[in-house]
């Protein structure tokens, strides 16, 4: 799958999928998790958030774990899988 389509499943722009790939996060990236982005970047920086852990259903200590596991590139899988489910539709 190209990133550009992707990006369209995602429902954001293939420069905002692209940035969080080298671990920025960008504003269509947390419209589209409703999620702050400076608790995205802690996250994906190995810190937790508690509001990225409450969107999962799983403690901040949980999500610690699994970020500690899964390294920088599983955090953005992570944040990628969560972007494919939500419901979300961002502003344009």
């Amino acid at each position: 799958m190209s990133l550009e389509n992707l990006a369209l499943r995602c429902g954001v722009e293939e420069s905002d999928l692209q940035d969080l790939i080298y671990g920025h996060v960008r504003r269509g990236i947390e419209e589209k998790l409703d999620i702050p982005s400076n608790s995205i970047q802690t996250f994906l920086d190995g810190g937790t958030s508690a509001e990225l852990a409450s969107k999962m259903g799983v403690s901040s200590s949980e999500l610690q774990f699994l970020r500690y596991q899964s390294g920088k590139e599983g955090a953005v899988g992570l944040l990628i899988g969560l972007m494919l489910t939500s419901k979300k539709t961002p502003a344009t």
